[in-house]
């Protein structure tokens, strides 16, 4: 799904991801393991074009992904960055609901199928009983896991994480991974 070719990237003439060379296949879960600063969340930066490469390509189908419309690549690739945007304001239902934003229909409304699909992803995480609660009052796993639930309603190809289970409980993430 996913292809670097000689991707690096660089700030102010450090190195932070040396030129790499990988391939992600579709439909197989991939890890990323390493030590603190070794480049895991950068990679996962360029793969969800929060950054561009430096040097290389970074490719999703073949495709630079740079070259994809907004819309068309958050219909392949959803992506949940290690520290997410603050919420404030935002209800559990509302966060999770955002996630649909890409396959909104004609004027811009939401479907039955998307409001039962936001309902669904909700109740996958156990949040059910939280959906009219602002984000911000979440204990920090609570938080996460309304996240999980929206990338979830994304319903995307596929779901970039990066550490998501570092505010969860033992219970919790088990049940995610």
């Amino acid at each position: 799904m996913f292809q670097l070719n000689n991707a690096a990237f660089t700030v102010s003439s450090h190195t932070i991801l040396h030129p790499t060379n990988i391939t992600f296949e579709k439909g197989v879960v991939t890890t990323l393991l390493g030590h603190n600063g070794c480049g895991k969340s950068t990679l996962m930066k360029l793969l969800s074009r929060q950054n561009q490469a430096s040097h290389g390509q970074v490719l999703l189908e073949n495709q630079a992904v740079s070259q994809l419309k907004q819309k068309d690549f958050a219909l392949k690739v959803a992506y949940l960055p290690q520290h997410p945007p603050i919420t404030d304001g935002i209800t559990v239902k509302e966060l999770v609901r955002f996630g649909r934003y890409p396959w909104k229909g004609a004027f811009g409304r939401y479907t039955d199928q998307d409001n039962n699909l936001v309902t669904q992803a909700i109740e996958k995480v156990g949040l059910e009983n939280y959906q009219d609660r602002f984000v911000a009052t979440l204990s920090g796993g609570e938080r996460q896991r309304a996240w999980v639930a929206m990338l979830l309603a994304q319903q995307s190809e596929c779901i970039l994480l990066d550490e998501p289970t570092s505010a969860l409980d033992i219970s919790h993430q088990h049940e995610l991974l």
